[in-house]
């Protein structure tokens, strides 16, 4: 149960950083990060804060014990994110190069999940034993 507590841990917190690096300049107003979303990736103005409340609330999910369904959804949520941004900067012609650290991204994604799962496992094993 230890080993899969720490892999769990390790890469949600990961994945809990990825996505508050990617929120935090959108809600801050941040001009680059609006310029960036409106202008490189033609999403409208609106899109970068609503995105970033997002990932705010899917943190909390991931982060707060209990509401199963809930981290189920917010799991989706990130994959949809991702997603959606490899498609967004593939479609906007983006070098390949600077989609080199989007398998890193789904690789945290999946082991998070993945681990939470084993976790629950785990706990529910130990419990009816006991």
């Amino acid at each position: 149960m230890k080993t899969i507590n720490i892999i769990y841990w390790i890469s949600t917190v990961l994945l809990a950083a990825l996505m508050l690096s990617s929120a935090l300049p959108s809600l801050r107003g941040d001009p680059g990060a609006a310029k960036f979303m409106v202008d490189h990736l033609h999403y409208p103005p609106y899109f970068g804060a609503f995105l970033g409340v997002a990932k705010i609330l899917g943190i909390i999910a991931i982060l707060v014990p209990g509401f199963p369904k809930i981290r189920e959804w917010a799991y989706a949520g990130f994959a949809f994110d991702l997603i959606a941004a490899l498609y967004s900067f593939i479609a906007v012609k983006d070098p390949l190069g600077s989609l080199t650290l989007f398998p890193v991204f789904f690789a945290i994604l999946i082991v998070s999940y993945i681990w939470w799962h084993k976790k629950l496992k785990a706990k529910a094993y130990a419990d009816a034993v006991v």
